[in-house]
């Protein structure tokens, strides 16, 4: 992961070393400028449909497409099977950005001027 990618709030799996697994954590001021130090610890977290569930998206599954919606935008991909699968996401007339993890969701969002705080 590149820590050029991230913002303050942004969602990363964190690898804790004592206890040997990912911990999901927010970038803070203070890891912000540690992040270049730590940066082999971040992965990004993938996002998934139960993600976009917890943050008030709604499925909808219509004859000729299927997509999620909520907040003013749809995002449309993805796969059940596949975790790493990638999504769009569609916030205006010809406007879709590629997303495929939540800290890429949550720049989206920010982008919208949409105020979401994203639960994990």
């Amino acid at each position: 992961m590149k820590t050029t990618e991230l913002m303050i709030g942004d969602w990363v799996y964190y690898w804790h070393p004592r206890k040997q697994y990912n911990v999901p954590m927010r970038i803070t001021k203070k890891l912000f400028s540690l992040v270049n130090e730590v940066d082999d610890s971040l992965s990004p977290i993938p996002l998934t449909p139960e993600i976009l569930a917890k943050n008030g998206f709604v499925y909808q599954d219509l004859p000729f497409e299927d997509f999620y919606e909520g907040h003013g935008l749809q995002i449309h991909g993805g796969n059940y099977a596949d975790r790493h699968s990638n999504w769009y996401i569609i916030c205006g007339i010809n406007v879709a950005m590629d997303i495929t993890y939540v800290h890429q969701l949550q720049h989206a969002l920010k982008l919208c001027k949409i105020k979401k705080e994203i639960v994990l």
